[in-house]
């Protein structure tokens, strides 16, 4: 029986962490990424860094390291994903500068002082803004970044009622994945999300927030842009399923402490079946994001006890309480339809989590945010190793 746990990225001095996402390469490699905010822990930062983390066969974490950064600017992270085939980690991001809260609710003079700054920052630093993605075909150690190509898709503003475009972005914590069966095996698949309008709070998100998906069938050279999984989700995590389904796990805006689910079977491109997990508990108020994973059988090491019949097995994390506190990990024999237990984390302040899984040693990682009483972004990020033994054994 194996549980251990590390705080990979720890708050101090300017620095505050959030959303973590994580993977693991075909050589066991754990390359852990995050947000690192300067001054500020919120959202509308004026400075974020790309950092990441490594963990070495047999190894210690790395501790954290910076895979971008520029005084002024802020990094924001998306998905990570790995390309089996091609033995590539990638990791999404975004590069601007002049932050804005998420509700941009400016005066006209503000917003040409802040396009005025803008242009200002970019004309001096000779960087421009955009979507991008990081790679590395060396476990980690060394990192390349090229733009972001994606096909955007079509929606009907609900602000103007005018047919507009736009391509949806990835976001850290709920990490990608690469189909194995079927017509589609070897596509790239991310949870994404987009608005569909100016949105000026956060009770009108079950109005304006669409989940999706990012696919990519060229091993992430190029991306299309997947159909909406259903209005009011926002942020969610995936698994393909043996029968070569997928199964979306959405965060979802209507207070009432509920994880959605919905099934693609047309590998990610079109979604149906928008349906309530009655067992699975998040945040009251808006929900949190959370993580998905599942791991086949013949995958896991050798005389894992699971129940006859049972072929995989696949995990659940978040925050379950009405606030963000208890991370859990919740487990199923049965791919997500039904949940079998739970075992606890951390007790105190959680938020977002990320799950991988290890091949090399047969361990699980669990990356999550974590504080000590009320604010769960206190401590930084933490990440637990454990076994199935562990998971399944009685608390």
């Amino acid at each position: 029986m194996f549980f251990q746990e590390t705080q990979v990225f720890k708050t101090g001095g300017r620095s505050h962490f959030r959303i973590p996402s994580i993977g693991v390469t075909k050589d066991g490699y754990a390359i852990a990424f995050c947000n690192e905010r300067l001054d500020t822990v919120r959202d509308d930062c004026e400075e974020c860094n790309l950092a990441y983390a490594v963990k070495a066969p047999g190894r210690e974490w790395s501790g954290s390291k910076v895979a971008r950064g520029i005084p002024g600017w802020f990094f924001v992270i998306g998905s990570v994903v790995y390309d089996q085939m091609t033995d590539t980690f990638m990791c999404f991001f975004s590069r601007s500068c002049v932050s804005e809260n998420e509700f941009g609710d400016y005066s006209e003079e503000e917003r040409r002082q802040k396009e005025e700054e803008r242009r200002r920052i970019i004309k001096r630093d000779g960087i421009k803004p955009g979507r991008f993605i990081l790679e590395t075909k060396d476990n980690g150690a060394t990192w390349t970044e090229r733009p972001f190509a994606g096909k955007p898709l079509e929606y009907i503003n609900r602000n103007t009622g005018k047919r507009e475009t736009t391509v949806s972005g990835t976001h850290g914590s709920s990490a990608g994945i690469q189909l194995i069966r079927g017509p589609h095996a070897g596509r790239l698949l991310c949870p994404s999300r987009y608005a569909i309008g100016k949105y000026t709070s956060f009770d009108q998100l079950k109005d304006y927030s669409y989940n999706n998906t990012l696919y990519s069938d060229d091993h992430g050279q190029t991306w299309k842009c997947g159909g909406p999984v259903q209005i009011g989700t926002g942020e969610g995590t995936l698994i393909e399923r043996s029968d070569g389904t997928i199964l979306y796990n959405s965060r979802a805006y209507f207070f009432d402490q509920k994880r959605y689910l919905a099934v693609s079977r047309d590998g990610g491109e079109t979604f149906g079946e928008f349906t309530a997990d009655d067992f699975l508990i998040e945040e009251k108020n808006i929900g949190c994001n959370a993580s998905f994973l599942r791991v086949d059988k013949d995958r896991l090491p050798a005389g894992t006890a699971l129940p006859k019949g049972c072929t995989s097995l696949t995990l659940f994390a978040n925050p379950r309480a009405e606030n963000r506190r208890n991370m859990t990990i919740c487990y199923s024999f049965d791919e997500g339809m039904t949940w079998a237990g739970l075992k606890t984390v951390h007790a105190a302040a959680a938020g977002y989590a990320s799950l991988a899984y290890n091949e090399k040693d047969g361990r699980f990682y669990l990356l999550y945010e974590n504080g000590n009483d009320q604010d769960p972004y206190e401590n930084g990020i933490s990440v637990a190793e454990f076994d199935t033994e562990w998971l399944l054994s009685l608390s």
